[in-house]
């Protein structure tokens, strides 16, 4: 190995020709008809779109490596507009590894855009019902996963991390799904594949629990005025929980030739417990999940696994999830995981109300 690339492993964790190959699949992703295709549905639809895109990754500076952080300031110097250009954020700080702090974040971006995509072009084409739907987005999320940790094998073989997405059975225990395509989603990612030569001076473990009720809607408003006889609005239920609550919304009851892509727009931005304007205040799945990860105060974060699982259950009941998937870089996440889901469940039985929620002790 050479000096440079041992230089740029000590600093980044990964060598020139490591970043070189990841960055050129980045932008071979990008460029690619389908993703263009799907990337400009959203914005010839809502041209707020990529402004929007751009400040969510822009709300904190939490996730940016000092590289990323030198090109941040580099583009302000030099044109303050261009950090309001989503393609041009695309192709100067986020198809490069080292502009991040942690390499899990643009695994974790790549995935979900090359997920979303396929669904979007691939599988909102057809009528389905929400569960469905659901399904076929965090199977394709899966298998994303799985590629894009091969592209950055190398690096992350060397930190002892595994980049996986996994689920966990919701129905070991009892746990009955029946309300269609609604989902919780984990981000856990404990700093193994946080750059080499980053300051360690945060708290480099990530646990992030969130949950999304799914809709099928035909352009631009859909219906969120579901209600549960004995709790009330869904809208309200979904406020009152302790994580992260959003919308993800399937373009998937119209004839659009080109649906949307999976679009997400969290409680606090619905108005009404009836209905909303699809395309006001949302942003794609991909895009969620960066700001998600990188941004506390869009996404409150958990102390440790059975914590996150608390956070998603102590007001949902497992019933109220057809599915809930752990993305980690900690190779023994998921066992810890589905152990905490199993104890979770005894005191579900044991300690839960009518409604089957958890109730804090005082």
């Amino acid at each position: 190995m050479t000096g440079d690339n041992q230089t740029m492993r000590n600093a980044f964790g990964m060598d020139g020709d490591e970043i070189f190959a990841a960055m050129n699949r980045a932008h071979e992703l990008l460029t690619d008809k389908a993703t263009v295709r799907g990337m400009a549905e959203f914005t010839n639809a809502c041209p707020a779109a990529d402004k929007r895109k751009a400040d969510a990754v822009r709300g904190t500076s939490e996730w940016l490596g000092a590289a990323g952080t030198t090109s941040m300031i580099m583009m302000y110097r030099d044109d303050p507009a261009a950090l309001d250009s989503w393609a041009v954020l695309l192709d100067r700080v986020l198809t490069q590894p080292p502009c991040y702090r942690d390499l899990a974040d643009w695994w974790l971006f790549f995935s979900a855009l090359e997920a979303e995509t396929g669904f979007q072009l691939e599988r909102c084409r057809s009528k389905k019902g929400e569960q469905g739907l659901t399904g076929h987005l965090l199977e394709a999320l899966a298998t994303q996963g799985k590629a894009w940790s091969e592209v950055i094998a190398p690096a992350v073989a060397r930190s002892g991390a595994t980049l996986a997405i996994s689920d966990i059975d919701l129905q070991i225990g009892g746990g009955e799904q029946a309300t269609g395509g609604d989902f919780g989603l984990i981000l856990d990612f404990d700093g193994r594949t946080v750059q080499p030569g980053a300051r360690r001076d945060v708290e480099e473990r990530r646990i992030v629990p969130l949950i999304f009720q799914a809709k099928r809607y035909a352009r631009p408003t859909a219906s969120v005025s579901q209600a549960n006889k004995l709790r009330g609005p869904q809208l309200n239920l979904l406020a009152a929980n302790n994580c992260a609550s959003a919308y993800i919304f399937y373009e998937n009851l119209g004839d659009q030739e080109t649906p949307l892509p999976p679009l997400v727009k969290p409680v606090e931005s619905v108005a009404t417990p009836t209905t909303t304007d699809v395309l006001e205040d949302s942003i794609d799945f991909a895009t969620y999940l960066l700001r998600a990860a990188t941004n506390p105060a869009c996404a409150p974060r958990a102390r440790s696994p059975d914590d996150a699982l608390r956070m998603i259950f102590s007001k949902a009941s497992p019933s109220d999830l057809s599915a809930l998937v752990v993305v980690s870089s900690d190779p023994q996440a998921i066992t810890r995981y589905r152990s905490g889901w199993s104890m979770l469940q005894h005191m579900l039985r044991h300690r839960g109300s009518e409604d089957g929620q958890i109730h804090e002790e005082n």
